[in-house]
């Protein structure tokens, strides 16, 4: 499908996280979306799996929507509504029977921390030495059924794209690709495709990886020339799989090395590393928190709201590191599960009742725990962990800038999204401490010594970021226009 998509003129040098500025190009990123989100799978995150898979599913059943003209109902619940529009006439036929609304739900509900999707998440964050047992690969194969999903339209726009351009043969190529096959090879190690893309595993992962880029490159060369590829064909897959992650590897030396140019003297070499250590060190503890409740079970809901929380940070830090905007859709799983957890641990009798009603959105748990200053945040990254053409990523680009304590600063533009990541790192750490306080005072003592923040400075700085956030909450969202056009346009390219 990459083959066609570069004959079609996407451009083969594209970072993976963007999404482009022509047709052949969107199709690309589509492509290269599941291959991130195979990435998740195989680390088994299976919170930011299911960003980037909904995403993805929203994104091409906008597509198919709009070439179908089969609109959303009002008032129709979106899962019913995408299992009619992948079962009407015309609708690329998935190949697997799963009904789409189900996948979507299954989805959404994990992204809120709850529904059949949990098991996933406890064995990402505890149960980390257990292998998946035929239960938890049955739940996988909701995140991969989704993206089967979604290459059905890529195919079908694929394919449509060549019809267009007179390369029928193309065409042909392109609609007889089958999207589910056996597999006949395997690789030894696939831990360098999986790692994440810290300035310090460049040099390690360049030449691991760049070897599966340049099997990629050479067999794509001899497909284009009508030629037999010298290496196997059951090799093909991870090819293209590691190629998708070497551009990734390219985008992020990039940044950093762009970043470096642009800061000067107030750039910090091994800035990088210390979020990652703030960061690493919040999601940990929450993990910790999680097994802890789940053990105990006196409380069972906040610690699944921990563990969705550790799972869903680590995610948006890796997708950060790549400069994927879809990062800011894994923290909002976490501004939610923070929030919900915050609530057990002050009001338990409202979180009771909140929980009671089976559907909590993020603002529930928000306003609950005392957050409601927070809501223009919120609002933002929910933008980012949707990916229909109603989401506007531009507008919450702009909010997360606003949000930070100097919006007019020269380098604000750039870090909006790091301060966002930062903030939630920071407030991770300050929920994990005043829950540990209910184990041990010794123990709250001791993890605060670990992060370096005493309750005064804490209370200080999340009191700071409630009160950014609330002035900041006049940059609300406009109607979508520049995404949106552009997407109807490409659509109808497509059809």
């Amino acid at each position: 499908m990459q083959l066609v998509a570069e004959e079609l003129g996407a451009h083969p040098g594209r970072m993976p996280f963007y999404s482009g500025r022509t047709w052949p190009d969107h199709l690309a990123w589509g492509l290269d979306s599941v291959a991130a989100s195979v990435r998740l799978i195989l680390a088994m995150q299976p919170v930011g799996a299911a960003v980037l898979a909904r995403t993805q599913l929203e994104r091409w059943s906008s597509n198919l929507q709009f070439n179908s003209g089969l609109d959303q109902a009002s008032g129709e619940d979106t899962a019913a509504w995408l299992t009619r529009l992948w079962g009407s006439p015309g609708a690329p036929l998935p190949p697997r029977t799963s009904i789409v609304g189900n996948l979507f739900a299954d989805l959404s509900e994990v992204m809120h921390g709850r529904g059949p999707l949990m098991p996933l998440v406890w064995l990402d964050v505890a149960d980390i030495t257990d292998l998946p047992s035929p239960e938890h690969l049955r739940l996988v194969d909701t995140l991969t059924d989704t993206l089967v999903v979604s290459l059905t339209q890529l195919r079908s726009c694929l394919t449509s794209a060549a019809q267009a351009k007179d390369r029928l043969a193309l065409a042909n190529v392109a609609a007889a690709i089958r999207l589910i096959a056996p597999t006949n090879g395997w690789a030894r190690d696939v831990a360098a495709t999986v790692a994440p893309l810290i300035p310090s595993h460049f040099a390690s992962l360049d030449g691991q990886v760049g070897a599966l880029a340049t099997g990629y490159i050479e067999t794509i060369d001899s497909l284009r020339h009508g030629q037999e590829p010298e290496n196997p064909s059951e090799l093909w897959p991870l090819f293209a799989f590691g190629h998708q992650r070497y551009r990734a590897l390219i985008a992020a030396r990039m940044a950093f090395d762009h970043e470096r140019d642009m800061l000067g003297e107030r750039f910090g070499e091994h800035g990088i590393e210390k979020l990652m250590t703030k960061s690493v060190l919040s999601g940990e503890m929450a993990a910790m928190l999680a097994v802890w409740l789940r053990q105990r079970n006196t409380v069972p809901l906040a610690a699944d709201a921990f563990a969705t929380c550790a799972s869903a940070l680590r995610s948006a830090h890796w997708l950060w590191l790549e400069d994927d905007d879809r990062a800011m859709g894994c923290l909002r799983c976490v501004i939610e599960q923070l929030a919900r957890a915050r609530t057990w641990r002050l009001k338990p009798d409202r979180a009771a009742k909140i929980e009671a009603r089976q559907n909590a959105t993020p603002r529930d748990w928000i306003e609950a725990s005392g957050w409601r200053r927070l809501r223009q945040l919120n609002w933002a990254l929910g933008e980012f962990a949707h990916g229909s053409t109603d989401a506007d990523w531009v507008r919450a680009r702009e909010a997360l800038v606003a949000l930070q304590s100097d919006p007019q600063d020269e380098l604000a533009q750039f870090t909006g999204r790091t301060h966002a990541l930062t903030a939630l790192s920071f407030m991770v750490s300050v929920e994990c401490a005043a829950w540990t306080d209910k184990f041990s005072a010794d123990l709250g003592k001791a993890y605060r010594e670990v992060i370096r923040i005493n309750n005064d400075q804490a209370n200080l700085a999340v009191e700071e970021l409630l009160n950014q956030a609330w002035n900041a909450r006049a940059t609300r969202p406009r109607t979508s226009m520049g995404r949106a056009h552009d997407d109807n346009a490409a659509s109808a390219d497509a059809s």
